[in-house]
Formats: structure tokens, C-alpha cells, sequence
């Protein structure tokens, strides 16, 4: 994607965030519905109710340009529709709904906590997770980053078909988006399917500063995550678990292929329980310290 590409999809990424924003009303209400007393002399009424009608698109279109104007031409200064803060740290209790343009031109939909310059994007990938890698957003953004929780494709609310050949690139879009949202550094924490998608980005030149892997497969669907390993540009934080068939032993395979890293294998207490409120706040604080060690 060249940069005029880029740009053009961010623009439309801010155009879709300025159109649910709106709370303008639609430019064509069903008048039918309105109609209390008499049926009007129709005569003339088409025209008027047609120049009414464009004179309401006509502003609703001039109140878009203007805004997405101000979004594409102040969002690196802070200004934008989700400014974050240059000042003391602040958390972000609600997130805003946002949306990131896909290479192939799929919108896909995330939500955004504005913090500090550090920005975390966590992806779910297409196992039972999304709840969990949630509550790991919302924890991380309650330590004052800014927080990108991005819905994968293929998985409401975004747009288009799940494929996972897509997620390297959907992430890399999503690192563009975040980077034009006044942070300094970006970080990923991916899940399965994303977490392998998350190391294939990691041996190119993202701009990424670290992944976490969080039960990431060796392989996926022509994803590669072993020789991606032995290719990272950006420092692995790889995490597996006990008690689950694979989420060890793939971890530990993941590690050995990066050379420099050792997994990290969080502990299941008896009876082995998987639940992702045991595992969510393991993963936050596995993740926090990894932030700040290579912050």
C-alpha cells in the first residue's frame, strides 16, 4: 500500500467514525408518519421537499468534510477525533468506538481508550477468547496506555470473511492507525490465530516495539510463526499455559525458534482451570512488565 493509499484509507476510516458520531438526523425522514391533519396541495410540494431535502445533505456532507478535515490535518497533534493527552496521564474510563481501514479496503471496527504515548493494540483471534483479550484491554488501559481492542475480520462488528492470510496485514493497518493517533511506541498483545498473525508481522518492518503472543499457534493456515520467530525485528513476549493440549508445548517451540527469549508458561490452578479470569490478569502483568522493559 503506498503512502497516498494509506492516507486515502484513513480518511475514510475518520469518515465512518464522523458518520456514526453524527446526531444529525437522516436527510429523507418518511414524512408519511407526520401527517396528522389533511392531505396538502401537492402542487409544488415535490420541488420543495426535494431542495429541502438537498439543502439538509448538502450541510450534513459540508459538517463531514469539515470534520474529517480537522481529524486528518490535527489527529497527529493531539487534535483529532480521539486526541490523547500530552499532559499528565490520563485513563480513559469509556472507549470510542473507531474504525481501521484494511489494505484491501475492509473496515474493520475496534474500540480506542486515549492514554499515554504508549500504544497497545489486542487482537482476539477466531477461537473463544474475545471476551478475555476484552478484559485484558480494559486492564491495560486502566495503567494509563492507550489501548486499540480490534475486532478481527470476519467477526461483527467489523466487515468482511474471516482469513487468517488477512491478519498480518490488518494488524499492520491497525499499527498505522495508532501511530497517527499521537502515540510513541506500539505494542501488540494477539491471541491464538492473531498471536501467530502478530509474530509473521514481527519479522517485517512494522514499526512495531514488541509482540505478545498469547497462545499462539506454530503454524496456521500458510502463517508461519516458527520462522517469523527467527526473524523478529521486534522483541517476542511468547506466553503458553499448563493444562491445555499445545498452549505449552508451542509456546516453548516459539521461544527456542527466537533464540533470545524464554517463554513464558502461566500456571493453571487445580483442576486445571482455564477460565479466562484466571488467565486474564496473568497475562496483564506478564504484558506490563514486558512494556516496560522494552519501553
Amino acid at each position: 500500500m503506498t503512502n497516498r493509499d494509506r492516507r486515502d484509507a484513513r480518511a475514510r476510516a475518520y469518515l465512518v467514525e464522523l458518520v456514526e458520531a453524527s446526531p444529525l438526523p437522516p436527510p429523507f425522514p418518511d414524512a408519511a408518519d407526520e401527517q396528522t391533519g389533511p392531505p396538502p396541495n401537492l402542487h409544488g410540494a415535490a420541488p420543495r421537499g426535494l431542495a429541502v431535502a438537498a439543502a439538509t445533505f448538502l450541510l450534513i456532507v459540508g459538517v463531514a468534510a469539515g470534520a474529517a478535515w480537522f481529524a486528518l490535518s490535527g489527529r497527529q497533534s493531539g487534535l483529532g477525533t480521539n486526541p490523547v493527552s500530552s499532559g499528565p496521564t490520563s485513563v480513559a474510563t469509556v472507549p470510542n468506538r473507531v474504525a481501521v481501514v484494511a489494505d484491501d479496503q475492509t473496515v474493520l471496527r475496534g474500540q480506542l481508550w486515549s492514554g499515554d504515548g504508549v500504544g497497545i493494540i489486542v487482537a482476539p483471534g477466531y477461537s473463544d477468547d474475545a471476551a478475555d483479550a476484552e478484559v485484558v484491554a480494559e486492564s491495560l488501559a486502566r495503567s494509563g496506555h492507550t489501548v486499540l481492542f480490534l475486532y478481527p475480520r470476519g467477526h461483527r462488528p467489523s466487515g468482511g470473511l474471516a482469513a487468517a492470510d488477512q491478519l498480518p496485514a490488518d494488524l499492520r493497518a491497525a499499527v498505522a492507525d495508532l501511530l497517527t493517533r499521537g502515540v510513541e511506541n506500539v505494542y501488540v498483545v494477539a491471541y491464538r490465530q492473531s498471536a501467530t498473525a502478530a509474530i509473521v508481522l514481527a519479522a517485517e518492518p512494522s514499526g512495531l516495539d514488541g509482540v505478545a503472543a498469547v497462545f499462539a499457534y506454530e503454524t496456521y493456515e500458510g502463517l508461519d510463526a516458527v520462522t517469523a520467530a527467527r526473524m523478529s525485528t521486534a522483541p517476542l513476549l511468547l506466553i503458553g499455559a499448563e493444562g491445555a493440549t499445545g498452549l505449552r508445548e508451542s509456546a516453548v517451540a516459539l521461544a527456542a525458534a527466537a533464540g533470545d527469549t524464554a517463554p513464558t508458561i502461566l500456571s493453571a490452578r487445580p483442576p486445571a482451570a482455564l477460565s479466562g479470569d484466571h488467565f486474564s490478569p496473568k497475562v496483564v502483568r506478564a504484558v506490563l512488565e514486558f512494556v516496560k522493559i522494552e519501553g
